[in-house]
């Protein structure tokens, strides 16, 4: 199949140029094979280029299919592959747009390391959220490189502060942060 680039997509072939390519690739030359629209030949060839026509044009419709954030058609068939989301969301009941964005992250990525991840997490679902990283405590003084008050996981804690207990964050930053890392919330309408 042969498609031409138009405005960043591909369209496919026009009729008379199925028709033509069908004549040209898979005809041999010569005058016993005649190429115009009225032969007999060039009916029988017209009557396939038809059905190639078609198929050029359904594959071309798939392009936008490629994946979960311009899906339509094939939509549901990425949320089967993906299962029920372990957060409990039910992406049938969000708008198109938004049901495209939440099948497509949940498609592409996970397990955020920066906290640039989880801001953007949170930006996406329109909550502003904060992240500190305490030091751990060391209390005296250390004996062979080992912290006597604190212990190397006091190492990996991330406090991330939420607006609210409604923002729905809580599971999806807890699924996506990594294995190592201890996340705590706290809430800024709790202060």
């Amino acid at each position: 199949m042969e498609c031409v680039l138009v405005s960043g997509t591909q369209a496919p072939r026009t009729l008379d140029e199925t028709r033509n390519g069908f004549f040209a690739g898979l005809l041999p030359q010569g005058w016993a094979w005649p190429r115009p629209d009225g032969s007999n030949l060039g009916v029988l060839v017209g009557g396939f280029s038809y059905v190639l026509h078609d198929l050029e044009t359904f594959l071309a419709s798939l392009a936008d299919e490629i994946s979960p954030a311009n899906s339509t058609l094939l939509l549901s068939d990425y949320e089967r592959v993906l299962g029920a989301d372990p957060c409990g969301t039910d992406p049938t009941t969000l708008t198109l747009a938004a049901r495209q964005a939440f099948d497509n992250a949940r498609w592409i990525g996970s397990a955020g390391v920066t906290w640039g991840f989880f801001e953007r997490l949170a930006t996406a679902r329109g909550v502003s959220i904060s992240i500190d990283e305490p030091e751990p405590a060391i209390c005296g003084v250390a004996v062979t490189g080992v912290d006597v008050c604190s212990q190397l996981r006091d190492r990996f804690i991330w406090v991330v502060m939420l607006p609210n207990h409604e923002t729905g964050l809580e599971c999806p930053i807890q699924r996506n942060n990594p294995p190592d890392l201890t996340v705590v919330f706290k809430y800024e309408d709790a202060n």
